[in-house]
């Protein structure tokens, strides 16, 4: 390899592009605090600290033990670093002093970025304001009674189709007869309707519920790691247990032979519990099947709603949510992002059966 470290990367490396951009900013803050009367211990110059942070907080490295050790290992901070090794409380020092200074580094940074085009420097505005849902408050019900309500429409529902089938029948059977009962069976279907609606909504609002309830991802994925490392812990010390216990039985076995050979009527001692029987082994084994039950629960979790959770029957998209002037309404929270040329909302909000627009990604 080539003696001189600057040649171990190529020019298109991010180190290089770092050092140019430090050269760009204004560094007198950081230089105008540092004495220049003779005083003190030999400083590191703020231009390599600096284009040190930048270039290892560009990699994701924000700790000031791990900048040291990149001062080590990695060849974009040696060459930063001129080959030298900066001890982690340096920069530690260094953050703590100048952290003003640095804040005011950043605005630079984004400036220069703005100036050659990579950020768009206009105005973004977020804002989030709730919006009314043509349901009413009390339209919210508990699971309970939100099956309460599908058990109660399934019935009705089942009732009204049975009086259906029995008017056809009738008629198949005379229809002269039933000519003037025709009109009251008509009367059945809008109550149909209703009950279908209601009992489609019913299940709609059941299913938030239960989708409320169900943990995120993040948390599926923390709790399945969590499981596993301990049915892995566990098998590990049912292993253990078990080798050591066949060990203590293969050496009780051994030394009776040898005690039959010898003319002796056997071992001496109490002979060892059995691997069905050995205490220690016996909890691990249930220990073990708790475990693995445990993991599967974490793979494949099932949504218990709170009993005091609720969803609204008459429009399941909605919630309780607090206004803008005090106290609670049956709506929606939108939130919208504007720019200078575009305005989009940051949430997927569905608005239905209200006359309103439905905003969507």
């Amino acid at each position: 390899m080539p003696r001189d470290v600057r040649d171990w990367l190529p020019p298109e490396h991010l180190c290089w592009k770092v050092l140019d951009v430090v050269e760009l900013l204004d560094l007198s803050a950081f230089e105008n605090s540092y004495r220049d009367d003779g005083r003190g211990g030999v400083a590191y110059p703020p231009a390599s600290l600096i284009a040190l942070l930048l270039y290892c907080y560009s990699k994701g490295v924000r700790s000031s033990r791990c900048i040291e050790q990149a001062c080590w290992d990695d060849v974009g901070c040696r060459i930063i670093t001129a080959n030298r090794r900066v001890d982690h409380s340096t920069v530690a020092r260094f953050v703590r002093r100048h952290r003003a200074a640095l804040n005011s580094l950043f605005v630079q940074v984004l400036s220069l970025c703005g100036r050659r085009g990579l950020v768009d420097l206009s105005a973004v505005a977020v804002d989030g304001s709730p919006m009314e849902a043509n349901a009413s408050r009390d339209a919210n019900q508990r699971l309970q009674r939100l099956e309460e309500a599908i058990s109660q429409s399934e019935k009705e529902i089942h009732a009204l189709m049975e009086d259906v089938v029995d008017h056809a029948l009738s008629v198949e059977a005379d229809g002269s007869a039933a000519q003037g009962d025709g009109e009251d069976a008509c009367d059945n279907w809008p109550r149909l309707s209703r009950l279908c609606d209601r009992l489609t909504r019913a299940h709609l609002a059941r299913d938030r519920l239960h989708e409320r309830a169900m943990p995120s991802p993040t948390e599926i994925r923390i709790k399945v790691e969590a499981a596993e490392r301990m049915v892995a812990r566990a098998e590990k010390r049912l292993a253990a247990e078990t080798k050591a216990h066949q060990e203590k039985l293969k050496k009780y076995e051994l030394r009776g032979r040898e005690d039959r050979a010898a003319g002796r009527r056997g071992a001496n001692g109490r002979p060892p519990v059995p691997m069905e029987r050995k205490t220690v082994l016996v909890r691990q084994r249930t220990r073990l099947v708790k475990m693995r039950a445990w993991l599967e629960r974490a793979r494949t979790p099932r949504p218990a709603p709170s009993p005091e959770s609720r969803a609204c029957l008459s429009d399941p998209d909605s919630r309780l949510i607090p206004g803008k002037r005090g106290g609670y309404l049956q709506g929606y929270n939108i939130q919208i992002v504007c720019a200078r040329r575009s305005c989009w909302p940051s949430k997927r909000t569905t608005i239905p059966r209200t006359g309103r627009p439905s905003f969507r990604w």
